[in-house]
């Protein structure tokens, strides 16, 4: 059985494969044996393939709704693997809720758990990324004072865009819903120094703290940016993510 890709989910029987829809979700598989959408929906022996089929719709939205909420620092950067990767997170995060029944196991229980949040927090949106992973290994986050120090970083000793001039990091604080999936986002002033820059120490900070009411995410963002007479341009290339802390 496949899963049908795309805005247009089909319905009957075309070249000898089945197609039908589940709560949302297409699938596909060859036809005969009288299996079929109305099989699927109501015959019990389909029950497994109803409950998979809700949620993976489930955990399909949720990952819509988180990777729209980091978008003011996802912007620009393409990997043809993130949307598995982030259906495979949230897959794994939802199978921990120990509460629901099965069919209705959801990605917001599963962080409840201690597992499931550090699932969430070591989940890396921007794989080998060289100078965020350097910036970690130099910095320190405290999340009661929702700030990140960073020690005798050398941005010089990391590659870099041709255009880019300085790198700039921000911090954000997201409290996310995972029952309405409501999200809202604040972050920090974006910290700037020269590609060119030795070793230095500074720190992060939001303007003001940020309460979160749900599942509070901090996150740090890198970008590069080509600065020419005060005037600064963001570049898109080699964009790193990077989620810091997650508390419920």
């Amino acid at each position: 059985m496949a899963r049908q890709k795309g805005l247009l989910k089909l319905t009957g029987t075309l070249g000898g494969i089945n197609f039908y829809v589940v709560k949302g979700v297409g699938f596909a598989r060859n036809a005969g044996g009288g299996f079929n959408g109305d099989a699927i929906r109501h015959q019990p022996n389909m029950q497994r393939v109803r409950e998979n089929a809700s949620e993976f719709g489930h955990c399909s939205t949720v990952k819509k709704a988180f990777r729209l909420a980091l978008m003011p620092f996802l912007h620009g950067y393409k990997h043809s693997k993130l949307h598995a990767r982030m259906m495979t997170l949230f897959t794994s995060i939802k199978a921990l809720d120990a509460i629901s029944e099965r069919g209705s196991r959801r990605v917001g229980e599963g962080l409840q758990t201690a597992k499931g949040r550090r699932l969430l927090h070591t989940f890396e949106l921007t794989p080998q990324h060289k100078m965020l992973n350097a910036v970690l290994r130099h910095s320190n986050f405290n999340w009661s004072l929702q700030g990140l120090s960073v020690t005798d970083f050398s941005a010089k000793l990391y590659p870099c865009p041709k255009a880019a001039t300085h790198v700039g990091l921000t911090l954000g604080i997201l409290d996310f819903n995972f029952d309405t999936l409501d999200a809202p986002l604040m972050v920090s002033p974006t910290y700037f120094l020269e590609v060119s820059s030795a070793s230095s120490s500074f720190e992060i900070a939001m303007d003001a703290a940020v309460v979160t009411d749900f599942v509070g995410i901090a996150v740090l963002g890198l970008r590069f940016y080509e600065v020419i007479d005060d005037e600064v341009y963001g570049l898109d290339a080699m964009v790193g993510v990077r989620l810091l802390d997650v508390r419920v």
